[in-house]
């Protein structure tokens, strides 16, 4: 499958101070890809590298084919970064409409794309408003519908559901899934877990380095060592390898489950051992 973000051998340091260290990560097309690692580890770094605010030390970026300062590249890009506004003195549908319009979009395909956007993500009744008049969480909705007016083949978002009420989150989830069904790939960055589990195709763990990369199902099929067994008669749970599950639930009586870790017991017990 063709990728539409490489990054081979990355490195990026400020003084003394690594950022990101050896960088091997790919986002292929119609895929979304999750970054997950705690503050500090590197990954708004990253994706600035990716998207070309800033320039690897070390290595090189490749998006859809091209550096990612390459002018046409960034037309069929679309990028919410993490400290990214809108403009708080235009109105809601202005901030949308204005940003079509600078990314090339015709004044019909403007007007149709903000109102579709607007209704999907929640924000047509207030679309007069002045966009400093919003709620934290109402700016984010806006940010993502800016960023995706044009119709991007990629899709850069670092934390795009943060300060979002779960309501909220689930229309942004519905929304990125409805891209991805239409063939756009995203990049995206989130301290949710299950976001990532939800939406990613892929998922790496970083902290300064890729720790790991695998689906959800191959990271727990690779990382587990035990299994939780929980007791729901004794209201216990247990954590137990692999070889000892069927001696543990023989002598138990009642309701149990035997699952699998999450995704972040997994990740914590990752990050905590990269540390």
């Amino acid at each position: 499958m063709e990728a539409v973000i490489e990054a081979r051998g990355v490195w990026k340091w400020y003084g003394h101070l690594i950022a990101n260290q050896d960088i091997n990560l790919e986002v292929r097309r119609g895929e979304i890809v999750s970054l997950l690692g705690p503050n500090g580890a590197g990954k708004t770094t990253l994706v600035k590298q990716i998207y070309g605010e800033i320039t690897p030390n070390k290595g090189e970026v490749r998006v859809l084919g091209q550096p990612p300062t390459n002018a046409k590249v960034k037309r069929r890009m679309g990028v919410i970064p993490q400290e990214c506004r809108p403009y708080d003195d235009l109105s809601v549908w202005d901030n949308v409409y204005y940003m079509g319009r600078i990314k090339g979009v015709s004044k019909e395909e403007s007007n149709s794309r903000a109102e579709e956007l607007l209704a999907k993500l929640g924000l047509s009744e207030s679309k007069n408003k002045m966009a400093g008049d919003l709620s934290g969480g109402m700016k984010r909705k806006l940010l993502i519908a800016m960023a995706v007016i044009n119709d991007p083949e990629l899709i850069i978002l670092d934390e795009p559901t943060t300060g979002l009420d779960p309501s909220s989150r689930r229309e942004v989830w519905e929304m990125l899934q409805g891209l991805r069904k239409a063939g756009r790939s995203m990049l995206l960055t989130t301290h949710y877990l299950d976001e990532a589990e939800r939406l990613s195709d892929r998922i790496y763990f970083i902290n300064r380095k890729i720790i790991a990369s695998g689906t959800t199902s191959e990271i727990k099929e690779r990382f587990s060592e035990w299994y939780e067994v929980i007791d729901y008669t004794k209201g216990e749970v247990r954590k137990v390898r692999g070889e000892e599950v069927k001696r543990v639930i023989q002598e138990m009586k009642g309701k149990f489950e035997v699952r699998l870790p999450s995704l972040e017991d997994i990740y914590l017990e990752m990050i905590r051992s990269a540390e």
